[in-house]
């Protein structure tokens, strides 16, 4: 009974516990939203707030603001959104971050314009750093000999500390901000639920299917919140070139690293931007811009695990003839699959076999059904007649983006985020490099890595690892078919054998069937309204006046809403 009574009680306190949280939840999501209103409101949004129905979470006092706004350019819409993307936090600016890279469902404007949002924020003060930093590893003063306070860099999700360990060794400290982690919790819940309502309120954004979108990203955000994640990373790539010595990766601190801290080898070194260093030193800019292209494509083409972001901040130059990469945070990878078949299509656009290179974009999945494939064609042999040359020495890579951006978009092609990575990679070192020397050709500098990534696929060990990639995906689970036919017959010969259809309508036969189901039920009501009314006028006169009346007034109200759904269902068609 005492156990029961304790149960009872457990149960309950759980229950309000429950309550509470999620009351809790909703109203600091209320105000979150109140907040994202404003701010849209701000920088005069107010048509999207009108579109999505999100003007209910403004004040009263504001609403009327909402109903004067009209849609306008696409480009001042986009300039708009961008300023309140950067207002609202890491959470916003990384997710217009990502968007920006889906050029299959945003007009040209709206890539330009996201593409230009910036992780800029104010550094946390160095007391609440030292008490992050006690909580994940321990006190600041028993685990490093030196500390500095000023950070090298400051961003949304954290910032960067350098340090020296008591056991010696030159350190850099990657510290997430407190709270950050809740508040892009909060924020992703939120995106979610704008998500599922945007989806309910404009078929176009359930047919890019939104809430999908939305979710990758959650991923993502959460696993950008890792450190320990990043580390794994920067581990990864110092181990792919352990054999090169002109490349440079910083060990990571294992000891001393958290998912919320990193802790890895400082890296002395000149930014690759700082061209005035470089002179000073007497290092050949030409070798420099060289040996860049090659390490980069080096992690691309040979070990399929590049960085995303190789900015001029996160590439040093320690020589002329050594460069170090840092900051792992943002990474793409490429099957071996992936690579050959990326290899088949710039090898058919190169050599102007364009069929070549429409079976290439079909085997990455980038070519949906439905595509007229002879228009799509003659633009594609339009694109490369105007962005390449006479020779691949001539390619324009930033027109060459623009041009995949606008056929993507034209097409609603599925371009893969690695390929954007790629893409926006490959254009960031061919600026960085055209710095460093304005004779810089970067399709010159891929043709040795793209050559020696042939020349290892054509070698004994490169055709036996595509031979045994074969057998393991294709011919291995064929020793299971003899016994799946098997099974197949025996479960026919049994009469148990089940086969299930499914049938997928269109959105205008849908519509049609809800129509003519929601007439019928319409008639249903009219048909018992009616068949009630005249059953009531014939009923027996014992019946008291009133009740009669009000029985007969309900009967045609009933009969009325029949008719009026009616009317409705097919207006709505």
């Amino acid at each position: 009974m005492v156990l029961s009574t304790f149960c009872y009680n457990k149960t309950i306190a759980i229950q309000k516990g429950l309550v509470i949280l999620s009351i809790r939840r909703r109203f600091r999501h209320f105000l979150r939203y109140r907040q994202i209103t404003k701010i849209f409101l701000k920088h005069g949004l107010g048509y999207l707030l009108r579109r999505t129905g999100m003007d209910k979470f403004l004040p009263w006092s504001s609403r009327y603001q909402v109903q004067t706004c009209e849609r306008e350019p696409d480009y001042c819409i986009a300039s708009k959104l961008t300023s309140a993307l950067m207002e609202l936090g890491p959470t916003f600016v990384k997710f217009g971050q990502v968007i920006s890279t889906r050029a299959d469902i945003l007009p040209p404007a709206f890539v330009a314009e996201l593409e230009l949002l910036q992780d800029k924020v104010s550094p946390v003060p160095i007391e609440l750093i030292k008490e992050q930093i006690a909580r994940e590893i321990g006190p600041v003063e028993e685990i490093f000999a030196h500390f500095d306070p000023q950070p090298l860099a400051a961003a949304s999700i954290g910032q960067v500390h350098r340090a020296t360990l008591k056991t010696g060794e030159q350190a850099i400290v990657k510290i997430q901000r407190p709270n950050i982690e809740a508040q892009v919790r909060n924020d992703l819940e939120i995106f979610n639920g704008l998500a599922r309502i945007i989806e309910k309120r404009f078929p176009e954004a359930a047919r890019i299917g939104l809430v999908q979108i939305v979710e990758d990203y959650s991923k993502m955000m959460r696993l950008e919140l890792d450190y320990d994640r990043e580390a794994k990373n920067t581990d990864r790539m110092r181990k792919s070139f352990a054999g090169d010595k002109s490349v440079v990766i910083p060990a990571v601190y294992w000891d001393y690293t958290t998912p919320r801290v990193l802790t890895e080898e400082y890296i002395e070194g000149i930014k690759l931007n700082d061209l005035a260093a470089i002179e000073a030193r007497g290092w050949s800019r030409n070798k420099i811009s060289q040996l860049g292209t090659r390490a980069f494509l080096s992690q691309v083409l040979v070990h399929g695990f590049f960085q995303a972001d190789p900015h001029p901040g996160n590439i040093m130059v320690l020589s002329e003839d050594k460069i170090a990469f840092i900051d792992f945070g943002q990474t793409g990878s490429l099957t071996e699959s992936r690579l050959i078949r990326l290899g088949q299509f710039l090898h058919g656009i190169g050599s102007d076999n364009l069929d070549k290179a429409m079976s290439a974009l079909s085997d990455l999945g980038i070519l949906k059904e439905g595509i007229n494939l002879d228009d799509f064609e003659g633009e594609m042999d339009d694109m490369v007649q105007r962005v390449f040359s006479s020779n691949m020495g001539g390619i324009d890579f930033n027109a060459l983006r623009q041009e995949v951006l606008s056929l993507t978009y034209r097409y609603k092609l599925q371009l893969p985020s690695y390929l954007t990575s790629l893409l926006k990679a490959l254009i960031t070192l061919d600026g960085v490099g055209k710095k460093l020397d304005p004779k810089f050709n970067l399709s010159e500098a891929m043709e040795p890595i793209i050559q020696q990534s042939f020349e290892q696929n054509i070698k004994p060990r490169g055709l036996h690892k595509k031979v045994q990639r074969a057998f393991y995906r294709d011919i291995k689970p064929l020793s299971n078919l003899p016994g799946n036919i098997n099974s197949l017959v025996k479960v026919a010969s049994q009469g148990d054998l089940e086969m299930s259809h499914h049938v997928s309508l269109s959105k205008h036969l849908e519509d049609k069937l809800t129509q003519l189901v929601n007439r019928i039920s319409a008639s249903l009501i009219i048909a018992g309204g009616l068949v009630s009314t005249s059953l009531l006028i014939m009923g027996t006169d014992n019946t008291p006046v009133h009740i009669h009346d009000v029985l007969i007034g309900t009967t045609v109200l009933i009969s009325l809403f029949g008719i009026y759904a009616f009317f409705i269902s097919g207006r709505r068609s």
